[in-house]
């Protein structure tokens, strides 16, 4: 319960940003990870499952625990400029003499006068040995003259290594100062560089400038367009759908005209048919009443010819004409009037 505890304390603080302490002193088991807590270590977790349904619950805990864990991530803390502050006590060594080290390197190597001294042992070494001073009796004439001779040649030694001193400063001198006059012609040679570099940049600066501008005007050229564009679409895409209104509406009505024509065709042929049937019964009428015509003329010439003929004795009867009032011929009907259609 502790350790669901400490994970549940570091994933609050990762979560929400809070420092809140985690209490991993409370328990032994969670008191071994003390590096882990403080982000010193790593810690390895093994999830034991029990696939038994009895366990289920227990098991499902468990699971929800492992993938909590998952997400908790320790952060490390920042190590500390001062020496022997480092969390964790098995670095501390290891920390003050990095810190150390890096102290030493920021002073210019090391400080312990190791080079200083190689280099007078070095100097030492190139003067000749002081002989004994020691005086061996009072007829003792070697020990001064040896002594004078050895204090004479480091004397001149001493002179020659100033002399050079001297060459060398003087050498280093005229070197430093053809390295100033390097320096200061390159500084100017830097600052009429910078100065032409500004320039050039204000230029740009003022180009740049003005091709923003340029680009906010054809932005709102473009802007414009666009809107333009976007109603001669809308007025193009109504005038297509005007037209194809208007052409199915021509369609419809052609397609209406060759019906109504083919109707009118078709009433015009019957009734051209009808006349045609009118035409022949009315010929075939007025040829019976010719016909008819001439019957009653003949007769007429045969009774006349029967007058002329008998004799006058005889009256002759007048032909009775009641049988002619009788067949009384059929009148034509006249067709119907065509009926005349509005286009």
């Amino acid at each position: 319960m502790t350790l669901r505890t400490c994970i549940e304390a570091l994933r609050e603080n990762q979560t929400y940003g809070t420092n809140k302490m985690v209490p991993y002193r409370d328990s032994k088991l969670t008191h071994l990870f003390k590096n882990y807590f403080d982000g010193e270590g790593k810690v390895r977790m093994i999830v034991c499952v029990n696939p038994k349904a009895e366990d289920y619950d227990e098991s499902l805990q468990v699971m929800r625990f492992a993938e909590i864990t998952q997400e908790v991530e320790v952060a490390r803390p920042l190590d500390k400029p001062l020496c022997g502050l480092t969390p964790g006590r098995r670095f501390k060594n290891q920390a003050f003499r990095e810190e150390l080290s890096r102290q030493l390197e920021l002073r210019g190597g090391p400080v312990d006068g190791d080079r200083e001294q190689s280099v007078t042992e070095a100097l030492l070494q190139s003067f000749p040995p002081m002989p004994s001073c020691e005086l061996l009796g009072i007829d003792d004439d070697q020990t001064l003259p040896r002594l004078i001779e050895v204090l004479e040649k480091r004397h001149s030694i001493r002179q020659m290594l100033r002399e050079e001193f001297t060459k060398n400063v003087l050498f280093v001198k005229g070197m430093l100062q053809e390295l100033d006059a390097s320096l200061v012609s390159k500084e100017n040679y830097a600052r009429a560089k910078m100065a032409e570099k500004d320039k050039t940049i204000g230029g740009q600066k003022t180009e740049i400038e003005r091709l923003e501008k340029k680009a906010k005007t054809l932005e709102y050229k473009i802007d414009i367009l666009e809107k333009t564009t976007a109603i001669y679409e809308e007025e193009k895409r109504n005038l297509q759908q005007e037209l194809d209104s208007r052409s199915q509406k021509l369609q419809r009505q052609a397609s209406e005209k060759r019906r109504l024509e083919a109707r009118l065709q078709g009433m015009v042929t019957e009734t051209t048919m009808k006349w045609e049937k009118e035409c022949e019964r009315r010929v075939a009428a007025k040829q019976l009443e010719m016909q008819n015509k001439l019957w009653v003329k003949d007769e007429k010439l045969k009774q006349l010819k029967a007058i002329v003929t008998e004799p006058k004795s005889g009256k002759p009867e007048r032909p009775s004409r009641e049988k002619d009032r009788e067949k009384v011929l059929p009148r034509s009907l006249s067709p119907p009037p065509v009926p005349v259609s509005s286009h």
